[in-house]
């Protein structure tokens, strides 16, 4: 076994040294023996992420000698990583087997909605020339709609604008940014967009400052044209700063002692601001995280609003790449070397394989745009400025523009909890304890839920011990919860509990409609004073209740007791859903 460690590290750093991957014939071979003979999972792990960070930005490389039968072997791996990372790695090896699979996986809607995007994600990585029309067609779909929004950008396709256009009076929040984002993209793109905001189809006030920006980047007489006809004339700068500070501070002042409200302020962040900046823990890494800035100070928020550009730090500088196939790219190169480019955008970090890139250039502006309180109403100006301001975090209120925030399947964002029992594996929210817990322990989301219908799988082993969801429910400071809580665990499945109040309110049981450690589908509707939760489509809790919350926050528990092991995925959130009779099982 050393003597194969030390292969596998002289391998690795055949791959890794070499930026143009001159070596790679070489190491490949080796490490492809290796995994051959080796059945040890987290071995197998090590090796492949080496691979797989090695190859990263590279669309297609010789599949080396003896893959094909590490390929089958890996495919039955009983470790969900190994097997998403191996095909990942034949994918780019050229294999028809892992392209076919892919495809059909990113087709099948009965397949797991993780699953399914991270299909999406290794098509996407080989670019394959088949995924445009799939894409397209899964922007009707909820859940991926997002991702293949952005997947789309990727491809100069004919169809693919009408097929957005055509669904974006049914988005909201983060879907219209995506949409909006992919349509700027490129040429053809752009002008069907601002013909359809000529035609009132879509709105000019949809478009933010940074994608009026992306516009002009297109140097397109024909985009120029039809942008300063539906937006108006703009310039690249205003003439006075100082007179719009002081604009924007009289609005600021007209609201009154106290000028705005944390929590609406917070939803107009995540609208315009969240998507590049980190405050308190939460947010995109495109520009600096401003937790630590002086937020105090009226005049440092509004002078770095207002102008932006006025000092730019050398990593926050604006590049524009331009791919060999037309898209144009606004972001921050974070990394680059011979294989390819990462940028960061507004809206996702993208690895451009060298060989796709015609040019790239630096900007002198900040990817902060100018203009970005000009879109908003006197009292979304006071609510931004009033939440800035704010020492610590408020809550985040649930509306279309929030709700995708709830969670993101990568990290913990917009959650506060134990990290040493909570994590994010494989896009799951995982709560652990090996050794038992004396008391319950929680992992609270941020946002507030009013009238909702929440759905998600949920899987408890051992099935003896307890956990459950809560919601419209308030942490309290303890670290505890109070609220409702829809039960699981042997005698409590299907059960309505209201943690630090009532007690139990719903006494029957839904024990007979549960798979014991097995994923279940949980449904939970609340609506009004009414609520209903559904195990596997079976209804359980039917419960008219004037004395509970109207809204609140949702938590996850893991209950005092023995070892135990509670996992979430696949979360949906329907608001203000009508109080139907049955499950949208």
């Amino acid at each position: 076994m050393k003597q194969t460690f030390i292969l596998l590290v002289a391998a690795l750093g055949m791959l890794h040294l070499s930026p143009a991957g001159l070596h790679a014939a070489d190491a490949l071979p080796s490490l492809t023996q290796v995994l051959s003979a080796s059945d040890d999972t987290q071995f197998q792990l090590d090796i492949l992420r080496g691979i797989s960070a090695s190859l990263k930005g590279r669309r297609q490389v010789a599949m080396p000698a003896g893959w094909d039968a590490v390929e089958s072997k890996l495919a039955t791996s009983a470790n969900s990583e190994v097997r998403a990372i191996a095909q990942s790695i034949s994918l780019t090896f050229g294999s028809e087997k892992a392209l076919t699979a892919l495809r059909s996986t990113v087709k099948d809607s009965s397949a797991e909605l993780a699953t399914r995007l991270t299909a999406i994600e290794s098509l996407l990585a080989v670019k394959d020339s088949s995924l445009a029309p799939t894409l397209q067609a899964l922007l009707k779909d909820a859940g991926l709609r997002g991702a293949a929004l952005r997947g789309l950008a990727a491809y100069d396709d004919a169809a693919t604008a009408a097929a957005i256009l055509g669904e974006y009076a049914t988005m909201a929040g983060s879907e219209r940014r995506d949409a909006l984002t992919t349509l700027c993209s490129r040429t053809v793109y752009a002008r069907q967009l601002l013909a359809s905001i000529e035609k009132g189809a879509v709105s000019v006030k949809d478009l933010p400052a940074d994608l009026i920006r992306q516009l002009r980047n297109l140097k397109d007489a024909e985009v120029e044209r039809l942008l300063t006809k539906v937006y108006g004339a703009f310039r690249d700068s205003s003439a006075d700063k100082v007179a719009e500070v002081e604009k924007y501070k009289r609005i600021y002042r007209a609201g009154g002692s106290q000028p705005g409200d944390g929590i609406r302020g917070r939803v107009v962040f995540v609208r315009t601001c969240q998507q590049c900046h980190t405050l308190f823990g939460t947010g995109g890494a495109v520009g600096p995280d401003i937790t630590g800035s002086n937020r105090s100070d009226l005049d440092y928020i509004l002078q770095n609003i207002v102008d932006p550009n006025a000092v730019i730090p050398n990593e926050y500088r604006t590049s524009s790449i331009e791919t060999k196939d037309g898209r144009s790219i606004s972001g921050l190169i974070k990394k680059q070397d011979g294989n390819s480019l990462t940028v960061a955008t507004a809206t996702e970090t993208l690895v451009l394989p060298r060989a796709d890139v015609a040019s790239t250039g630096e900007s002198e502006l900040s990817m902060m745009p100018e203009g970005l309180l000009a879109q908003l109403t006197d009292q979304e100006v006071r609510d931004l400025i009033y939440y800035l301001s704010r020492p610590g975090q408020v809550p985040l209120m649930a509306t279309p523009d929030t709700v995708s925030l709830f969670f993101n399947t990568k990290d913990l964002s917009g959650w506060d909890g134990n990290e040493e029992l909570w994590k994010v594996d494989n896009g799951e929210i995982v709560g652990r304890s090996s050794t038992g817990l004396k008391k319950n322990e929680f992992l609270k989301s941020q946002m507030v839920l009013g009238d909702f219908r929440l759905t998600c799988k949920v899987k408890l082993t051992p099935n003896n011990e307890n956990s459950g969801i809560q919601f419209r429910s308030e942490p309290l400071p303890d670290g505890e919860v109070r609220g409702y809580q829809a039960d699981m665990g042997a005698g409590w499945w299907g059960k309505l509990y209201e943690e630090h109040g009532r007690a139990t309110l719903w006494e029957k049981s839904g024990e007979e409609h549960v798979r014991k450690d097995d994923w279940n589908s949980y449904e939970i509707l609340a609506v009004g004073s009414k609520v209903r939760t559904f195990i596997n489509g079976k209804p359980c809790v039917d419960l008219d209740d004037p004395k509970g919350a109207a809204a609140g926050i949702v938590a996850l528990q893991l209950h005092s007791g023995g070892p135990l092991e509670v996992r979430f995925k696949d979360f949906q959130i329907e608001l203000n859903p009508k109080p139907t009779a049955g499950s949208r099982q």
